[in-house]
């Protein structure tokens, strides 16, 4: 049975009242959208969140009444959309006498000193940077070294993930390779380094309050408005996606330092060729590597100079048993960023070599760029299925490519 409408009413009054004040990190890009409530009176299951209230504090008392706060982003860090809690636990006059808030999943006390953390009778949270996880104390996320440096790398370097398939969605959205690209390259955009100065102030009295019922009717709106979104801003854009090869191209092969197995452990980048795939991912292209190489040697390389998180697949020769120009190595990175076939006209390809980058390219569809290093392969083509679409010098000529393409 539903509440009268006057005690819906007194509920939306009572929650509007205790609404959390929650400070982010100043370059936080993502803050609340909006808040979903209930008024909790009796111990209970929660309505949206995996816990039993059972309306006792510590110290051994019992509120009265527990406002449990579902904290809608349509974004996070690493995900299209995101729900944190928080909880305000009342006395019979309405006052705050302790309070909760949501911590990668679990519960945990808003306590500062053994008080509850407040302002003006309203509970205080701090937001990690990018996942926003919930804490009374906004040195929890820069107080030692170790944390400081996870939070920042999830924040930047890890920024990027799919469609966050979870209860909410009840079954009204799958996740598909193409909705996690479109979310993986808008997230890419948004990578941040945080300030660990928590004075972005958001008070949830200005942001929509609405019972958790609808919120939850609302969400696979709100998703699915988001991937149309994304859709209509990637079809304006020429190119959606970049595909790399790694020897002469972003690596110097002459460099290379290799273990008995002929595994590379370390080499030389080409000057600029860090800078322009940091580029490439803030700029909110897709980024595969399409490599004839070991598994080892493309891993050990890319993470020596801090890029293995930028790309979002890797085509290796030796994994799919087969190598460049066969069309299956472009295609699998084609599939993995969620592309149809028909779609190979948005992706570039660039790499050093005319009989496997440029052939197996062009045999597609795909735009073709031609890396001309140095002498230790042909540079102009003999046969004309390895003609390139464009030539560069250097690696880091790509981003004047990409802008004339747009």
């Amino acid at each position: 049975m539903s509440r009268p409408a006057a005690d819906r009413r007194d509920d939306l009054e009572i929650a509007r009242r205790h609404a959390p004040i929650i400070y982010f990190d100043l370059a936080e890009p993502f803050l609340p959208d909006l808040v979903g409530f209930a008024v909790v009176r009796r111990p209970g299951p929660s309505p949206t969140f995996d816990r039993y209230l059972d309306l006792r504090i510590p110290g051994g008392g019992r509120a009265a009444a527990v406002i449990e706060y579902a904290l809608w982003y349509d974004w996070d860090i690493q995900h299209l959309y995101e729900l944190e809690h928080a909880w305000a636990y009342l006395d019979a006059p309405g006052r705050l006498i302790h309070a909760e808030g949501s911590w990668h999943g679990e519960p945990i006390r808003l306590t500062r000193g053994g008080r509850v953390s407040a302002e003006g009778g309203r509970l205080v949270a701090y937001a990690q940077p990018g996942k926003h996880a919930l804490s009374a104390e906004p040195a929890l996320f820069s107080a030692h070294d170790g944390y400081r440096e996870l939070v920042r790398w999830e924040a930047d370097e890890r920024a990027g993930g799919g469609l966050d398939v979870g209860p909410l969605l009840g079954g009204a959205l799958r996740a598909t390779a193409r909705r996690n690209g479109l979310t993986r390259a808008f997230l890419h955009t948004r990578a941040f380094e945080p300030t660990f100065q928590f004075e972005q102030r958001w008070d949830g009295t200005t942001a929509p309050i609405v019972p958790v019922e609808e919120l939850i009717a609302a969400v696979p709106g709100r998703v699915g408005a988001e991937l149309r979104r994304l859709a209509t801003e990637r079809s304006r854009r020429r190119i959606w996606a970049v595909l790399l090869d790694l020897g002469d191209t972003l690596m110097l092969e002459t460099s290379e330092e290799k273990d008995p197995a002929d595994t590379t452990q370390r080499a030389d980048l080409f000057p600029g060729a860090a800078d322009l795939v940091h580029w490439l991912r803030r700029s909110g292209y897709l980024v595969g590597l399409v490599a004839d190489t070991r598994p080892g040697s493309a891993r050990n390389v890319l993470r020596q100079h801090g890029i293995h998180e930028a790309f979002d697949t890797f085509v290796i020769s030796e994994e799919l048993g087969t190598s460049k120009p066969d069309p299956a190595m472009f295609l699998a990175a084609i599939r993995a960023f969620g592309l149809l076939r028909s779609e190979v006209d948005r992706v570039v390809m660039v790499g050093n070599r005319l009989d496997r980058d440029i052939r197996g390219a062009n045999a597609l569809g795909i735009v073709s760029v031609l890396v001309r290093n140095n002498e230790r392969y042909p540079g102009r083509p003999s046969d004309p299925r390895d003609e390139p679409t464009h030539t560069i010098g250097q690696i880091a000529e790509l981003e004047a490519v990409l802008r004339r393409l747009g």
